[in-house]
């Protein structure tokens, strides 16, 4: 016979609802009253309205934002850095009053006094401490969420805020503080020549050093060598004196290897560099020491520095002060040439088509030369200077040429026509060189392309007006360039006393 089944087990009867409830046990974090519960009710209720309306930081519910820690990718990223959190914009349009006016829900202003649990108003003065009005309804019982009121906080009009308390910004301006990055000037030529220079003989007074150590070895004599300003007296196959002559080669020739890679890397016209030297070369020349120097540490330096080592490296840093000896005599061959040239100073007044003239024909690489320049308004148009430069191929050629000439070298037109049979190749020639004319010396020009190559008599003016302006942009430009190159100061070179070497 089946068993009967046993009845369910009895379930404690639930507490009346006039009981308060009490915390959690064992709570992490320990739990405080919240407003949740009834007596929560009661002691928020019991705070004074003033002092929850004049709660710092806190408008309709929003905090004021903290500082925020970012990941490290975050921060390495301006755009992140750069805008404000959610939250600060969220207390910002609370502030101002945003908030209220972008979403239609106007503030509206509440009498002197306050809706109770039956529905009547009050003046706030009398509940104000009254911990069991706005919890226990007019019947005795417990209600809860029936005698509760709309929060204040919600009220913008009854805010009142600190005076103390800082103005809020607008979203647009950053809170954070971002670590500034240095971003170091780009280097000087004059710093990074004379660096090169005083590396370039520090190695060779150690080159030579060696030789002489070698020619007293071949005679017989003693070595008594300088490393560094010191006087050793060793034996010349002891393997610490063969240490402290290659590692003392080695810091010397690493330091001129290096300057002169900084030398190469920043140059400010390289095309002139390697005009005297290809790149090729110059790379081939430096491995090649590289290579040298890696052996003599490969072997730990023993025997000593060999003759056709010293040799090697010798022989680079002698290329390398007459490629700088090159450059510079053809550096003071312009300089000379640029004295020479009648278009950059004086007055010309009434004569600027003649000075624009004589400034492109010195920088012209045509074989032809430029017709003369004469007025449009004063002849039949249009003039031979204009017809010479219709296809827009010269004025391609000057522009790039006098960009090489400038000390700023961008926006050279790379793609353009050479033969110009056509009508369409023309023009897009006079378009790269109005575009580049805009993009590299920031001068606007009107030039009617179409008409210009149709012989249009009115396109065949603003096109000599536009040339004119082309011209006199870039040479005020050029012009400024190398006085400013003239004038800049020159870094002095380091000079060590002699008598400051041997300590």
């Amino acid at each position: 016979m089946d068993e009967m089944p046993s009845p369910p087990p009895e379930r404690p009867l639930s507490p009346d609802p006039w009981i308060s409830p009490s915390l959690a046990l064992g709570a992490v974090p320990q739990l405080d009253r919240s407003v949740s519960t009834a007596s929560s009710v009661s002691s928020v209720s019991g705070r004074s309205a003033s002092s929850r309306l004049s709660d710092s930081g806190r408008r309709r519910g929003y905090m004021r934002p903290e500082g925020t820690e970012f990941s490290q990718s975050a921060k390495n990223r301006d755009s992140v850095q750069n805008l404000g959190t959610i939250a600060h914009l969220q207390y910002y349009f609370a502030r101002t009053g945003l908030l209220d006016s972008a979403t239609g829900r106007v503030a509206k202003s509440r009498k002197s006094g306050s809706r109770t649990a039956s529905g009547s108003e009050r003046p706030l003065s009398e509940y104000e401490g009254d911990v069991s009005l706005l919890s226990i309804s007019s019947d005795g019982a417990d209600h809860l969420g029936e005698g509760l009121v709309e929060s204040p906080i919600d009220d913008a009009a009854s805010m009142n805020w600190e005076d103390h308390e800082p103005v809020m910004l607008p979203p647009t301006v950053s809170t954070y503080k971002n670590t500034p990055v240095y971003v170091p000037p780009p280097p000087d030529m004059t710093i990074l020549r004379r660096e090169l220079r005083e590396s370039l003989a520090e190695a060779m007074k150690h080159l030579q050093e060696l030789e002489k150590g070698f020619a007293n070895t071949a005679n017989g004599d003693g070595a008594d060598g300088r490393t560094n300003g010191a006087v050793l007296r060793q034996s010349p196959d002891t393997q610490g004196w063969c240490e402290i002559q290659g590692l003392n080669l080695l810091d010397v020739t690493t330091l001129a290897i290096r300057a002169a890679k900084n030398y190469y890397t920043a140059h400010e016209d390289p095309e002139r560099l390697y005009a005297i030297k290809s790149e090729r070369a110059i790379r081939k020349e430096l491995y090649e020491v590289l290579e040298v120097l890696k052996r003599l540490a490969i072997r730990n330096f023993a025997g000593g520095v060999q003759p056709y080592e010293v040799s090697s490296i010798k022989s680079w840093v002698i290329g390398i002060g007459t490629l700088m000896d090159t450059e510079e005599e053809q550096e003071r061959v312009e300089n000379e040439e640029r004295e020479s040239w009648s278009w950059r100073e004086g007055d010309w007044t009434g004569k600027e088509r003649e000075r624009e003239s004589l400034f492109l024909k010195s920088f012209d690489p045509s074989p032809e030369a430029l017709p003369t320049w004469t007025d449009p308004q004063d002849g039949e148009v249009p003039t031979p200077f204009l017809a010479a430069l219709q296809n827009g191929l010269r004025l391609v050629h000057l522009h790039n040429a006098l960009v090489k000439k400038s000390r700023r070298q961008f926006e050279e037109i790379k793609q353009y026509h050479t033969d110009t049979a056509k009508p369409y190749r023309c023009a897009d020639n006079l378009r790269y060189w109005v575009k580049a004319a805009e993009l590299r010396w920031d001068i606007k020009l009107d030039v009617d392309v179409m008409g210009v190559v149709h012989a249009d008599a009115t396109a065949w003016k603003k096109f000599d007006a536009a040339i004119l302006k082309w011209s006199q942009g870039v040479r005020e430009e050029i012009i400024s360039e190398w006085n400013q190159y003239k004038n800049q100061a020159k870094t002095p070179t380091l000079h060590i006393d002699p008598i400051y070497e041997a300590l």
